[in-house]
């Protein structure tokens, strides 16, 4: 059962042209992927954020450590460092031993002498026999799943004579019973205990476990299915393994992002302490609780995400939220209701991810029509040169004196081979498209252009005056005369600014601008425009002149998660498959009955050929068709003479509370954590824990705890 109840709130928180071959323009890198990589981060300056002033409350005992499951393993669970010391206790006793040391269930006899429906007949029992065995044996007390007491006996000397001692002692009838127990193979032998075994490592370095690494100290428990290894660990030093295995550095490198996720996986952890405790632990090591990868997974920046909000949780009322969170939520989170009933709370309900701050972008120009990406390459062109509109032989012209290439001699073949011969000519870049083969001079200059990521259509897709300013602008790329950056729109003091891509940090823009907006490969000019922090921003540059600045809708306007590799998917049902799992025999259409205002479906309805109906509702959906989210629409149609659904959908998740992707999107647009906490979790208020201190852990040298 939960602690829930344990903290009360205080208060509220409140160029140069070169005849050689230039270096390539920057590549722009690829969206960040869902999951970290071996990526080299980039840890910000040391200097702490400083931490809003926040109401203080000592925090419980039970929330000074945190007990998780790290495995239940049917094979020996090794703990491998050789000459590690370690200090084992059981409820029997304790002892030194040093590694590498191997766990596992094994089985061992006891005597039972008896079973009382009345715990107290059951402590009388067991105090005679104290009385009458003293320190040759040990008694205690069980309780069965059906509520009768047992009491059972161990003795120090094996059962040679067990059972006339108890007779003796008034309990004839005692049984001889197998039970569960812990087999430790150590670097002095192998000995059998009664659990629960803990295992103390000597040193403050962490503890090989099979291949990972943690912190502190492990609790040894057979189950049914094998050894359970529990890692009881001081609650700041499991979050350092918690963070950075839920939002990995080196893909979330935004220091106030990280910070809200250590406070969600702070409050997760203290809210739901004890959730298991039938089991001996309170949270497990997977995402079914919160992924835990003990010390290994530690970082520099993670740990400061920790360090800078330590004690931090969330609550509404007198209690620590129940702080879900989703990787990817598709731009709007949802109603825990919607999809968990039983964890409905007000704090819990759906917002847009995206900061509702508006930017206003001030243009230099005029508006106009939407156009390709062909024309508006011809403007970046024409702007960069300073020839007149229409006049290629003139921006050619341009590009050979400012470049020192060779200038064309009048008339120039006009051909998409003659043209693209001439700008190689006339921007130098002969020599490297010479490099791209032994092709026409179109095909090398196309070459070049795609080898260097610098878009350019072949010709016949566009105008071929238009396509001629293309080329144009290609080899201004190429050359370094024209350089591209993007990043995200952000809000600063003096107005809006650009956090650009692979920068420390955000600048300010040169505003007004020449506007375009961008939807996939169509543009068009714009005099001003309105923008949501975040919104991605491209801009092209003639050394501190800034050519055009390119407001890109189609990646979404504002939405913090656009970022994310899976903010959009397809999958691809058969029909037998869905038959199957619905359950539905002759599955004839499948249809979708209910669907939240976030568009999240929460109905769903399979019928048959013979009149079968079955439903379906909330997670359960997700569930059924094995989606990454419910945010889906999908269409039926026949491929290779079968039936298929195919599913196209937004997000990853269950898209309830704190969506990463979209924290670090809002953290990256200039929010601090407390305000991206605030955003997903309604009406919340923060709170400090206090440390306090903590007496030894005993809890293996007394039974039935």
């Amino acid at each position: 059962m939960r602690r829930l109840a344990a903290i009360a709130v205080l208060a509220i928180l409140a160029g140069a042209c070169r005849s050689a071959t230039p270096p390539p323009p920057p590549v722009p890198p690829s969206p960040p992927a869902p999951r970290p990589t071996s990526t080299p981060t980039p840890v910000p300056s040391p200097t702490p954020t400083p931490a809003p002033e926040l109401p203080v409350r000592p925090v419980p005992a039970t929330a000074g450590t945190v007990r998780v499951l790290l495995s239940t393993a049917a094979e020996p669970v090794r703990f491998p460092q050789p000459g590690r010391v370690y200090t084992v206790r059981w409820p029997g006793g304790s002892r030194t031993v040093r590694g590498p040391l191997e766990a596992r269930r094994a089985s061992r006899y006891v005597w039972q002498v008896g079973a009382w429906a009345e715990p107290a007949s059951a402590a009388h029992a067991a105090a005679r026999l104290d009385a009458a065995l003293g320190e040759a044996a040990r008694v205690w007390r069980e309780t069965a799943p059906s509520g009768l007491v047992r009491v059972r006996v161990a003795f120090s000397d094996g059962a040679a004579g067990a059972r006339q001692q108890l007779a003796e002692a008034g309990f004839p009838g005692a049984l001889r019973v197998a039970v569960a127990s812990v087999q430790l193979d150590t670097a002095e032998g192998a000995v059998t205990l009664e659990p629960p075994v803990e295992l103390v490592p000597e040193g403050d370095w962490p503890t090989a476990v099979g291949g990972r690494r943690y912190r502190g100290t492990f609790h040894l428990v057979p189950g049914p299915d094998g050894l359970r290894v529990i890692d009881r660990v001081p609650l700041e030093q499991y979050l350092r393994g918690v963070v950075p295995a839920e939002m990995g550095p080196h893909v979330f490198p935004e220091l106030e992002a990280l910070k809200a996720q250590a406070v969600a996986a702070r409050t997760y952890a203290v809210a739901h302490l004890g959730d298991h405790e039938d089991e001996g632990y309170d949270l497990c090591d997977t995402p079914a609780c919160q992924v835990y990868r003990g010390a290994g997974a530690e970082h520099p920046l993670t740990d400061r995400a920790v360090a800078e909000t330590a004690g931090v949780v969330a609550v509404y009322g007198s209690e620590p939220i129940d702080a879900m969170y989703t990787s990817t939520c598709g731009g709007h989170t949802e109603d825990a209701a919607a999809l968990f009933p039983d964890r409905a709370a007000p704090y819990l309900v759906g917002v847009p991810c995206a900061w509702d701050r508006p930017l206003e972008l001030a243009g230099s120009g005029t508006g106009g029509p939407w156009t390709d990406r062909t024309a508006f390459r011809s403007e970046l062109t024409r702007a960069a040169l300073g020839t007149p509109a229409g006049d290629t032989l003139a921006a050619l012209e341009a590009l050979a004196s400012r470049c020192a290439g060779t200038a064309p001699n009048p008339p120039v073949d006009a051909s998409p081979e003659g043209w693209a011969g001439a700008v190689l000519a006339a921007s130098g870049l002969a020599g490297a498209a010479a490099l791209e083969g032994n092709g026409t001079a179109l095909d090398r200059l196309l070459a070049l252009a795609d080898r260097h990521h610098v878009p350019l259509a072949r010709p016949g897709s566009a105008d071929p005056a238009a396509w001629r300013y293309a080329a144009l602008a290609a080899a201004l790329q190429l050359q370094g005369i024209v350089t591209t950056d993007h990043g995200e729109a952000v809000p600063r003091p003096e107005g809006p600014g650009i956090d650009p891509s692979g920068g420390d940090r955000s600048e300010p823009l040169a505003l007004p601008a020449p506007l375009w907006e961008r939807w996939n490969g169509s543009y068009r000019p714009a005099a001003a425009l309105t923008v949501l922090p975040g919104t991605r921003l491209e801009r092209y540059r003639v050394g501190d002149t800034v050519l055009a600045l390119v407001a890109v809708r189609s990646e979404g306007d504002g939405e913090a998660d656009r970022r994310s590799h899976w903010r959009w998917w397809a999958r691809d049902r058969s029909w037998d498959w869905l038959e199957r799992r619905t359950g539905v025999r002759g599955l004839r259409t499948l249809e979708v009955t209910r669907r939240t205002p976030s568009g999240r479906v929460v109905g769903l309805r399979a019928t048959g050929t013979g009149g079968t109906v079955r439903e379906w509702s909330g997670f359960a959906v997700r569930q059924l068709l094995q989606l990454p989210e419910t945010l889906f629409a999908f269409h039926v149609l026949e491929r290779d003479g079968q039936r298929v659904a195919r599913f196209l959908g937004r997000g990853w998740g269950h898209g309830v509370g704190l969506c990463q992707n979209g924290a670090y999107g809002l953290a990256r647009a200039g929010m601090t954590y407390d305000r991206i906490l605030r955003h997903y979790y309604t009406g919340i208020d923060l709170v400090r824990l206090e440390p306090t201190r903590h007496s030894p852990d005993t809890s293996a040298t007394t039974p039935n705890r």
